[in-house]
């Protein structure tokens, strides 16, 4: 009995300590997690390199994952910031959106149409409204992601305290990740099998997202925003690149915004050119299914709902790098129902004696 009662204090206690070490870690979850979810990607080369120079492996890992991930993403980030910016300031002029062209006005007159019945005015949405509330709803939208972007970088201090916590956390995972993996394992509830399938679910979302899901959103991203600047938007190239890739993991696709932008470059006199954008985009678009295929299994790939569920809810918790983390929250969510349903499954029924 004493042996039992100790267990369920050392539960509980161990319990309070996870509750404790999330709330004392929570100003530097996300570069937590960053470091960790880095580390867990680049830890292949970490291994070959060990093998050759134990003593400079990790140092040369570092000064990899700065080269591959965090030197483009800052300049991506301080580029989008500057376009942002730039265009919040030019969509705030009355004079940058012109007027509307023939097939928007015809657009407008159909609407008004088909509104009349309903709410008894012949004359609902008029030119000189959507003009407007382009010149104002537009700017005050493209502010916020500036800010949105902006606070996600945060001050001066804050990033240098992140890199400090990164180089030093990135280290420690690469030099010292299989014994805390161990530790984890060895206060597992669960039995070995079942910690150790958490894992492998939790690794190979973590890769899929990293090296597979990212990858391919980015490589079509960057195809869809080039196709624009042949339509006129190369200053907006950041933006469109930044935007088409949450668009892409989600997945709602680049094709929402690439495909309506092309259409009116048709009725405003690059009909062809546009035509070619959209004829260009579509036969790229076939080598998504084909990257899929090889670089996220089968057996973690999401359904769409529940990307876009997982993805939108770790945007909200962690920014835009919750695009990656959402999806490993989910599988894991998902993993544990899994777990429970096949041990639920397996309980032999429980008879009621009369």
């Amino acid at each position: 009995m004493a042996q039992q009662t100790s267990s369920r204090t050392w539960t509980a206690a161990l319990i309070t300590i996870l509750v404790v070490t999330v709330w004392f870690v929570l100003p530097q979850l996300s570069v937590l997690m960053f470091t960790a979810l880095m580390a867990f990607v680049f830890y292949p080369l970490y291994t070959r390199l060990k093998r050759k120079n134990g003593g400079i492996a990790a140092g040369i890992t570092l000064l990899t994952s700065f080269l591959i991930v965090l030197v483009p993403l800052g300049f991506v980030i301080i580029a989008t910031l500057g376009q942002l910016a730039s265009f919040a300031e030019l969509a705030s002029q009355s004079q940058y959106w012109g007027q509307v062209p023939e097939f928007a006005q015809h657009a407008l007159d159909v609407t008004n149409g088909i509104l009349a019945p309903i709410t008894g005015n012949g004359l609902n949405i008029t030119e000189n409204g959507v003009l407007d509330f382009l010149r104002t709803a537009i700017p005050t939208v493209t502010r916020a992601t500036a800010s949105f972007l902006f606070n996600l970088l945060g001050s001066l201090p804050q990033l240098g305290i992140a890199f400090i916590i990164y180089v030093f956390l990135f280290i420690e995972f690469l030099r010292y990740g299989p014994q805390l993996i161990t530790k984890i394992e060895a206060v597992s509830p669960f039995d070995s099998v079942v910690t150790k399938h958490y894992f492998d679910k939790i690794g190979m979302m973590a890769k899929a997202m990293v090296t597979g899901q990212l990858i391919i959103s980015m490589i079509i991203s960057l195809f869809a925003a080039i196709l624009l600047a042949f339509l006129g938007y190369g200053h907006y190239f950041f933006i469109f690149f930044v935007l088409f890739t949450i668009l892409n993991f989600i997945p709602l696709g680049s094709g929402i915004v690439l495909v309506p932008l092309a259409v009116y470059s048709m009725f405003t006199g690059q009909f062809w050119l546009g035509l070619i954008v959209i004829i260009l985009y579509f036969l790229f678009g076939n080598i998504e299914p084909i990257l899929r295929a090889r670089l996220i299994p089968d057996k973690i790939q999401l359904s769409v709902g529940m990307t876009m569920l997982a993805t939108f809810c770790g945007i909200a918790y962690f920014g835009l790098l919750g695009v990656v983390y959402g999806p490993i929250i989910m599988i894991v969510i998902l993993t544990t129902f899994e777990f429970y349903i096949d041990l639920k499954s397996k309980r032999p029924a429980i008879t009621v004696s009369k």
